[in-house]
């Protein structure tokens, strides 16, 4: 399928700056798609608060999509989705981040957890703590989570799917370097968002 790629980036770029949050949006450069693959796999060497290395799943679910742009977003942005971090022992969450003020009650009420921090949450009966994490049998993942917010009109154009990523602070550096003029304020952050044709 052919696409006038320039229309629609200015549809794309103009729909996701009306999403709540959303400062700024440009198309991430096939050149800059390679370096923030490098970034990542860089940031994934090392390790979070020592509790094991971080994998940007999401980010690299979100390189493949058709159309991929970069958005500057402030702390107004609620993407929806899930939980934004996962600790896994192999394939099973042995951990997660909760946002949610009720469920974080109610776990904090459960003996067979942890929090390392206010709102993360290790499961004790699925992991050996900190053993399994010495041991580096665990690695934390950020996933990419699907739009949740409506950009188009039906009849504007047609996409299959839209997802979004938070990248690794090396990352988030590197774009706004890029991208926002080396914007650093406070509470703002960047995400990738991939649009499937």
């Amino acid at each position: 399928m052919s696409i006038d790629r320039v229309k629609v980036d200015t549809l794309m770029i103009q729909c996701f700056k009306k999403v709540k949050g959303i400062v700024d949006v440009s198309p991430l450069s096939e050149k800059d798609k390679q370096e923030v693959i490098n970034i990542e796999s860089d940031a994934e060497k090392q390790s979070l608060m020592g509790l094991g290395m971080v994998i940007s799943v999401g980010v690299r679910e979100v390189l493949t999509f058709d159309l991929v742009y970069v958005a500057l977003m402030d702390e107004e942005f609620h993407g929806g989705g899930g939980t934004y971090m996962t600790l896994k022992k192999g394939e099973v969450v042995v951990g997660e981040a909760v946002s949610d003020e009720e469920t974080i009650a109610r776990l904090s009420k459960k003996e067979n957890v942890w929090f390392i921090h206010k709102n993360f949450v290790v499961y004790k009966d699925k992991i050996s703590f900190p053993q399994d994490i010495m041991k580096k049998l665990c690695h934390f993942e950020i996933p990419s989570f699907p739009a949740e917010w409506r950009v188009l009109e039906e009849s504007d154009f047609s996409y299959r799917s839209i997802m979004y990523a938070i990248p690794t602070t090396p990352t988030d550096i590197f774009l706004k370097n890029t991208y926002f003029e080396g914007l650093d304020q406070w509470g703002l952050g960047t995400i990738l968002i991939g649009v499937n044709l």
